[in-house]
């Protein structure tokens, strides 16, 4: 549960000692999750086909399980925007264990304008302002003003005033959903995913509105 939303974890992950978040020496490549890094082939990090079809094997086993816990199911799956597209290859698996409607373009990330922009209409001090600041221009830098804003690197006190997502593209649906499964490819602070569902829930407030991710962080309960 995070924040009243209920989250599935098709795995968990585990995350770095304090001593280690702490000291750069002992920081190890992945940022607590190697696995999604290789998936992603990112920090030189890789895997083979033969990995990931291991990896395919729990997933399929997991999913059953967590469908036996939700009996009604999900009418419409949507897929948190990434990077990557591993999310939207999560999303459509789930969709279609479900034979629900899949849909990936409903959100869309904010750009690096808008996080600026944010950051001036709230109510906070100096310093904890500078310091948001020059944590968005060292991003601005690598991906200019109309680049997709991202909450690494944003101390976790600090999230909710930058919501990562907004609305892309209202659904085109011939019916109205009560059942909406929100998915993603991973769970740090749960900001996306609130960010997401708090969305969705404006279009159908009615909804009954859960997440999933593909890895999320030993013990997270808030």
């Amino acid at each position: 549960m995070y924040n009243g939303l209920i989250i599935y974890s098709v795995f968990k992950r585990r995350k770095t000692s304090g001593k280690q978040q702490r000291d750069r020496a002992l920081r190890q490549l992945g940022d607590n999750c190697p696995i999604i890094y290789a998936l992603k082939g990112k920090e030189g990090l890789i895997t083979d086909f033969s990995s990931i079809k291991k990896l395919n094997v729990s997933f399929k086993t997991i999913i059953k399980y967590i469908s036996a816990l939700e009996p009604q199911g999900y009418q419409v799956v949507i897929s948190v925007p990434s990077t990557h597209n591993i999310s939207h290859i999560i999303g459509k698996r789930f969709s279609k264990h479900f034979r629900s409607i899949h849909l990936k373009n409903v959100l869309r990330k904010i750009t690096i304008q808008e996080a600026f922009n944010l950051l001036d209409r709230e109510d906070i001090n100096l310093e904890e302002s500078k310091s948001l600041r020059f944590r968005i221009k060292k991003q601005y830098k690598e991906v200019g003003f109309q680049g997709f804003f991202s909450l690494k690197g944003v101390p976790t006190l600090y999230r909710d005033l930058l919501p990562p997502l907004s609305m892309n593209v209202r659904p085109q649906l011939t019916f109205t959903p009560d059942r909406i499964l929100i998915v993603d490819d991973l769970l740090a602070s749960g900001t996306t995913l609130e960010t997401a569902a708090k969305i969705i829930q404006n279009l159908y407030p009615n909804a009954m509105i859960h997440a999933a991710c593909l890895f999320s962080s030993i013990g997270l309960r808030t």
